[in-house]
């Protein structure tokens, strides 16, 4: 049964009065309880409940016990899953028996967490009126007179949408959980690892940076994560190679520093697992240099991208594109273009296929689509990219689908491209090969407004800038000459066959390299070269991977679409 408590005085990181990253959040907390406190508050103010909304692991309990000490409240926690039971009538019993717990132990805040699995029918699909009833007079019938001292409701979840409408209203004050700034996320790490020793090339500002969109549970776990990488690291290291599990175990409770490379690693982990969800924020690590060509399209993605953010003051009006559309032939380098440019201006970069949004159950393919715009609001600065947006919003009326699924995932886009308007630093890329196939509503101004083509490279100049970016991680031999090798390519190539070019030279310079190591030619720490022979088979083995009849197809769409 859970015991009420003051909370305690212990000087810990998660027991003080104001816990790093979250004291707006109390501080909201405070003031929203505070007048219950004052004689006749109750009268004036009404029931004293909050409903607290946030993720999973963003502080919530910590910020409402953090206010129950500043106001000098007990704290009752209770967790709706241990509330719930095989019937209604059972669940009402637990409420009430709750609720008279709590009056005893006045002046008291009744924390209810993940409140919104209450009220649920036993399938988890419709309401359950009975439980529904009881808790929402449990929470206005409180007798303002004899309520003193007060008993105070806050309740959490991280679903508001599944709560049901009558308990939702019974709450007058409704707290969000802010989105963690990158001070604020900085403000939480150097609170974690005050008492760690770190390598001197750890950088806690640029692992900030880098945690876009974390919580404070993901901040705490890139800690443990990284311990974990550090101890993995000692342990295969030579030093510890002949040690004992003993010794093992006795340095690893000694401590010993933690270096950037398991940071590295442990938000790598973490990222991974994130991106099981849908719409998983990351930094990319594209630069401009891995992009060859297309200096105008660059130039135009950042005069739209770059200029609010360096000078929001000019844009103060309002008057700011959010949206561009990259389309053009298949293998232009339309994804690469995004992922650079938000590299280059320091954004998170949120990558969608449209089909990984659609869902065989009604109303989860729009949710899924709010979630995404949800998830880039909390990492912003943010880029989303929409690739293979066709296939997420083509013309309503034609889709052809019997629930008109993909008509409501269109609405669900307009809506929330529309909305974009009042959020800073959240920007939109789609990327198509087919722009006649979108919905018209979705090229009107203030949407995917700035239209850029992304086309084929048709002059050797661009074709040789494309080819040096590709090939610089590369080892070649000094005699060879990029400009001799495209002479014997076609003339009208994409960067995938460029990148196709590359990749057959590799595979003969393998094949050479296996040969000469069975036959002892080679060392095998020899270095891998590519040589001129190489490039020049494979350049007369490549075929075009779009025709000229498709080439002018897209240059017909891209016509038509510019006098628009």
């Amino acid at each position: 049964i859970p015991v009420p408590m003051l909370p305690s005085g212990e000087s810990t990181l998660w027991n003080s009065l104001s816990p790093p990253g979250l004291e707006p959040l109390v501080t909201e907390l405070c003031t929203a309880l505070k007048p219950r406190l004052q004689p006749g508050g109750s009268l004036l103010t009404g029931t004293g409940c909050v409903l607290l909304r946030g993720p999973p692991g963003s502080g919530k309990t910590t910020a409402v016990a953090a206010a129950c000490s500043r106001l000098g409240l007990h704290f009752l926690k209770v967790p709706c899953s241990s509330l719930c039971a095989d019937s209604s009538g059972a669940v009402e019993a637990k409420l009430q028996a709750t609720f008279s717990r709590a009056r005893r132990c006045r002046p008291v805040v009744l924390m209810l967490t993940a409140v919104d699995l209450l009220g649920r029918d036993r399938d988890g699909l419709g309401e359950d009126a009975r439980v529904v009833a009881t808790l929402r007079h449990l929470l206005l019938n409180e007798d303002p007179l004899s309520s003193c001292p007060p008993l105070m409701v806050v309740a959490t979840t991280s679903r508001a949408q599944d709560l049901p409408a009558d308990v939702q209203t019974a709450f007058p004050h409704e707290l969000e959980v802010p989105v963690l700034s990158e001070g604020q996320r900085l403000s939480i790490l150097q609170a974690l690892t005050t008492h760690l020793p770190l390598g001197q090339e750890v950088n806690l500002a640029q692992l900030a940076r880098r945690c876009a969109g974390f919580v404070v549970g993901d901040l705490y776990a890139l800690l443990t994560h990284s311990s974990r990488a550090a101890c993995t690291r000692i342990k295969n290291s030579g030093v510890a190679g002949s040690w004992s599990e003993e010794d093992e175990g006795e340095l690893c409770a000694a401590g010993f520093p933690l270096l950037a490379e398991d940071f590295g690693q442990a938000l790598e982990q973490l990222q991974t697992a994130h991106s099981q969800a849908v719409g998983a924020p990351k930094i990319p690590s594209v630069s401009w240099h891995d992009v060859g060509g297309l200096q105008e399209v660059k130039k135009e993605i950042l005069e739209t991208i770059q200029l609010p953010l360096e000078h929001p003051e000019l844009l103060s009006l309002g008057l700011r594109r959010s949206g561009l559309l990259l389309h053009g032939p298949p293998g232009t380098g339309k994804t690469l273009l995004a992922k650079a440019v938000a590299t280059e201006c320091s954004l998170t970069f949120l990558s969608v296929k449209g089909p990984e949004l659609i869902n065989m159950y009604v109303g989860q393919s729009e949710e899924n689509v709010r979630e995404v715009f949800s998830r880039a609001r909390a990492a912003a600065p943010c880029i989303i990219f929409f690739d293979e947006l066709d296939s997420l919003a083509p013309s309503r009326g034609r889709s052809g689908d019997s629930g008109g699924v993909m008509d409501r995932v269109v609405s669900q886009l307009l809506a929330e491209l529309d909305g974009l308007h009042s959020t800073r630093d959240v920007f939109v890329i789609g990327a198509t090969n087919r722009p006649d196939l979108l919905d018209p509503a979705l090229l009107r101004p203030g949407r995917f407004d700035k239209l850029v083509f992304v086309g084929a490279n048709e002059d050797r100049a661009s074709q040789l800038r494309v080819l040096s970016a590709i090939t610089r991680k590369f080892k070649l031999e000094p005699s060879v000459s990029l400009m001799n090798v495209l002479d014997c390519c076609p003339p009208q190539l994409t960067g995938a066959d460029l990148y196709s070019l590359c990749s057959d030279a590799m595979t003969t310079a393998l094949k050479r390299k296996v040969h000469n190591l069975e036959e002892g030619l080679e060392l095998a720490s020899s270095a891998l070269l590519l040589t001129m022979d190489d490039l020049l088979q494979a350049a007369t083995r490549l075929q075009p991977s779009v025709s000229e009849q498709e080439l002018l197809r897209y240059k017909h769409i891209q016509h038509k679409f510019a006098a628009c």
